[in-house]
């Protein structure tokens, strides 16, 4: 890795040109340029650029020919601009807010000099961006804390429920959503320009929050879902100190029921921050810290089929660090570190696990990465990132606390009928280890042409390394499946394959590697005043292979990118736009996860006459038991002799979007904007080896199996299919008094299914005419409102109102050789009602619509006491809905019945203090 970290910076530093109107990556930016009072453009005028956020003091340049200007890697935050020439009167536009990929416009207009020396100060700053195609979100932690949030834990809850495009699933807190269509794992995290792979952040630690759904282009050829950019506070010329926190008791709670828990519940978080300059304007520092505490009883089940689980217990410190330090005016040199430890216990599902089969979990991560920028000359810059980390997620039954002597013997028992619940004891004992090394650098150049316009050219390269190596057991070396009272099947597990040797239990291990690389080049041309236009291409390869198997994956992929945006009214408050883009989704390391093969398994049914699981036996996993592009079984030929073998294509994401905004009012911006996706080749499982009869209910008598094995071969194609389109509204206020971001999103998406490894296609041929449809994200109206108003000095309120129409679910039917609820009887989304073979009683299946009203009252101290101590409170569901949010599924007794609902209309007590 060294090697490779010396020839990548090497070739970097050699390379001619490079890229783009001051988008390095997380660099903030200013772009702009200086006109007369008649419209010809100024050439020479001094500009200075200033901020609390910004070490190094005050940015000086000038303009050129044109009358344009630029400032790069910028931290982000909110910055004033001052525009000084002789004869002409100074001129100071305040509330420039900078922010991560696309640079803050700014137009000044210059007056003649009078003989009263004055000074012009214009007080607001442009709200649209009028060279930048991209449909996004962005946010800052001050408007992020004004807000009353479903949850202060993480800013990704925040993130999934109020931006347009995005589905929050999962808990909270957690990466889980899903971007326009994407799966959740087609979604990048950065952080400081770097990849986070299981690291968590503080969220009161940054600055700003940039969330891209949609025309990102080149750069990020290979995310098909949308990017996250994160920019982390990084001090300033003052020592500060900022203190905040919060609780939530289950005594704050209101309007509950008699299937709510009746035990208490505690939420707490203690967030304290420091900073300051080590050396003014040359070394600045930045530590935060968290320290979270949940006590969570968990609901009761319905159905009465199991007790009420014991209380979750979580623990979560978190701690970032950074060090800024400017080594001359050109070049500075940044450090970020972050360390995120979790443990929590009781933590799955109690209406589906029993008290004995409960498990607790355990996940720590650490990160540590190095940021040079250096502006080479007036048109290059240069910035070179390196970073390392490691993470541990590991999980094991709940008795191993309590008996750790024989927590690993005792297997677990599913029970199916009257529906699936899971006894005994939890059904792994597991651990993963994860290792990240990133070398990544962006060299620009900007440059300019009478005939040609401004061109600011990027090049930018990353490559990133994972190595990972998984450990997982099985309590008991087996899980037994029973249909009420009655004994149904046996799954055993192994360390070994027994078919080729003696049969071995306990720890199964395999790990992989990988390497990804993207290497883009784009260009923002502004051809004239009002046309920007920005063409781009990427280069992603990605690599990998199982440790241990000379098997190796490679993928490449070119991707093109083209987008414009056009100053339609020519004063900079109007802007129409569009993109198209490519995205792939270069995932060698999936594949080779998938080659790699898995724990091997033998399921066995309960045979009446000898009382014992021993019929029908059929063996699954291993590595032989896996093959690529061989839909019609493992010899792959069909039953006319003809090879039926597929390649693999890559998985494509085409990407066409359109729309506008226009600043109808000062300080106030509409936009409209269309997204159509369309995913295709995306990577599905298949099993192959079995022979089903035409309906699905069965295997034919006479060979069951292709190969003549009773054992189970997973195919890996490129089948998966899906479309994606949204017409999303949106009104933003981002300045003053009040603001406010509120949107409309009328969205449809269809297809075989999101998520690669749980997908159905395939697995029983007579299902597949079924499952094309609409999927489980498929909420078609949503509103989403966030707005903070300071009515005085002292006093503010802030809101959050979400409204998201149902989205659909299914009705699951038995499939006895499947052993569980996974067939369909009509078409995904749809009730084959009572009578199967009668459509006329067939209904759609749609969740209830969700609506949710969140309040917050504070009060800040210091206007009267001259103590910078804020209170508020957080009122959550204030409408107090329990509305069902997931239902289900399984064609039983319980069928339609709710399994998750809203939480209860709750108090959040928090207070923030700074000096």
């Amino acid at each position: 890795m060294r090697r490779l970290a010396i020839v990548f910076i090497a070739a970097l530093l050699q390379c001619p040109t490079a890229t783009s109107w001051g988008q390095g990556g997380v660099n903030g930016s200013i772009t702009g340029a200086v006109y007369d009072q008649t419209g010809q453009p100024i050439k020479g005028v001094k500009v200075g650029a200033s901020s609390d956020t910004q070490i190094g003091g005050t940015k000086i340049t000038y303009t050129d020919d044109d009358g344009t200007f630029r400032f790069v890697a910028l931290q982000p935050g909110t910055f004033s601009v001052t525009a000084t020439a002789p004869k002409l009167k100074t001129l100071h536009q305040k509330g420039i807010r900078v922010g991560v990929t696309t640079p803050a416009e700014v137009i000044l207009l210059m007056d003649v000099e009078t003989q009263v020396e004055e000074v012009k100060v214009v007080e607001r700053a442009p709200v649209v961006s009028t060279t930048s195609a991209t449909v996004k979100e962005v946010y800052d932690e001050e408007f992020i804390d004004s807000l009353p949030l479903d949850s202060r834990y993480g800013i990704e809850s925040f993130v999934a429920h109020n931006t347009p495009g995005v589905y929050h699933v999962g808990s909270e807190g957690t990466r889980s959503f899903k971007v326009r269509g994407g799966d959740t794992r087609q979604n990048a995290f950065y952080l400081e320009g770097f990849t986070m792979s299981r690291q968590e952040v503080t969220p009161k630690s940054l600055a700003t929050v940039e969330v891209q759904t949609a025309g990102y282009g080149a750069e990020y050829a290979n995310v098909p879902g949308g990017v996250m950019n994160l920019v982390s506070k990084s001090g300033s010329n003052r020592y500060e100190l900022d203190i905040s926190g919060f609780v939530e008791h289950s005594s704050f709670a209101f309007f509950k029921d008699a299937s709510d828990p009746d035990g208490q519940s505690l939420r707490m978080l203690v967030n304290p921050a420091f900073s300051g300059p080590i050396i003014k304007d040359r070394l600045w520092f930045y530590l935060n810290t968290e320290m979270r505490h949940d006590l969570d009883p968990r609901e009761s089940d319905e159905t009465g089929l199991l007790p009420r689980a014991p209380t979750r217990k979580n623990y979560n410190p978190r701690v970032s660090a950074k060090l800024t330090w400017q080594m001359t005016p050109r070049n500075k040199l940044q450090s970020y570190s972050n360390f995120n430890y979790e443990f929590a216990r009781n933590n799955v599902d109690p209406k589906t696990y029993e008290l004995d089969a409960q498990s607790e979990r355990l996940e720590y991560a650490y990160f540590n990465g190095l940021t040079w920028e250096s502006l080479l000359t007036a048109r290059i810059f240069l910035k070179l990132q390196a970073g390392a980390g490691r993470s541990f997620v590991g999980s094991r039954p709940i008795r191993c606390v309590s008996e750790p002597d024989v927590c690993d013997h005792i297997p677990q028992v599913v029970n199916t009928l009257p529906r699936t619940i899971r006894l005994q004891n939890y059904q792994s004992h597991d651990f993963t280890v994860e290792q990240t090394f990133e070398v990544a650098g962006t060299l620009e150049w900007f440059a300019h042409s009478k005939m040609l316009g401004d061109h600011d050219v990027r090049l930018k390269s990353r490559f990133y390394v994972l190595n990972a190596e998984d450990v997982r057991s099985t309590p008991g070396d087996r899980i037994i499946t029973l249909a009420g009272s009655n004994p149904e099947r046996e799954q055993v597990f192994f360390a070994n394959d027994p078919r080729n040797d003696s049969e071995r239990y306990g720890w199964y291990i395999k790990g992989t590697q990988s390497l990804l690389t993207t290497h883009s080049l784009s260009d923002t041309m502004r051809l004239t005043r009002h046309l920007t236009v920005s063409p781009g291409v990427a280069l992603t390869t990605s690599r990998a292979k199982a440790a241990g198997d000379g098997t190796q994956f490679d993928q490449k992929s070119i991707s093109p990118s083209l987008s414009t945006a056009w100053d339609a009214t020519h004063d900079g408050r109007t802007v129409l736009r569009a993109s198209f883009s490519r995205y792939v989704d270069t995932s060698a390391l999936y594949l080779a996860n998938f080659a790699s093969g898995s724990q091997v398994t033998r399921t066995c049914l309960w045979n009446e006459d000898s009382g014992a699981f021993d019929r029908n036996c059929l063996y699954g996993g291993g590595r032989s038991n896996f093959t690529f592009g061989l839909p019609c079984g493992p010899a792959g030929v069909d039953e006319r002799g003809q090879t039926c073998q597929e390649a693999l294509k890559m998985p494509t994401t085409w990407e066409y979007t359109v729309g506008g905004e226009r600043e109808i009012i000062p300080g106030v911006g509409l936009g409209l904007d269309l997204v159509y996706r369309l995913y295709t080749a995306q990577y599905e499982q298949r099993e192959t080896n079995r022979v089903w009869d035409g309906a699905g209910q069965t295997l034919v008598p006479s060979g069951n199996f292709r190969n003549g094995r009773t054992e189970i071969v997973n195919d890996m194609g490129t089948i998966g299919r899906r479309r994606y389109i949204a017409v999303t509204g949106a009104l933003h206020k981002r300045e003053g008094a009040l603001k406010a971001s509120t949107s409309y999103t009328w969205s449809k998406l269809e297809g075989y299914g999101i998520n690669r490894d749980s997908n159905l296609l395939g697995e029983n041929p007579a299902r597949d005419l079924l499952l094309w449809g609409p999927l489980e994200d498929d909420a078609r109206h949503q509103v989403r409102t966030s707005l903070s108003y300071r009515l005085t000095p002292w006093f503010s309120f802030g809101l959050v109102y979400r409204y998201v129409s149902g989205r659909p679910y299914n009705r699951f039917f038995r499939n006895e050789v499947l052993g569980g609820f996974s067939d369909l009887r009509a078409q995904r989304g749809i009730d084959p009602g009572n009578n199967i073979n009668d459509p006329g009683d067939d209904r759609p299946l749609r969740l209830p619509d969700i609506q949710q009203v969140n309040l917050q009252v504070r009060v800040n101290m210091k206007p009267m006491t001259g103590v910078n101590f804020e209170g508020y409170v957080d009122a959550i569901n204030v409408l107090a809905l329990r509305t069902a949010t997931t239902f289900y599924q399984e064609n039983t007794a319980t069928f339609g019945q709710t399994q998750t609902r809203m939480r209860p209309f709750q108090l959040r007590l928090g207070f923030r203090y700074r000096y």
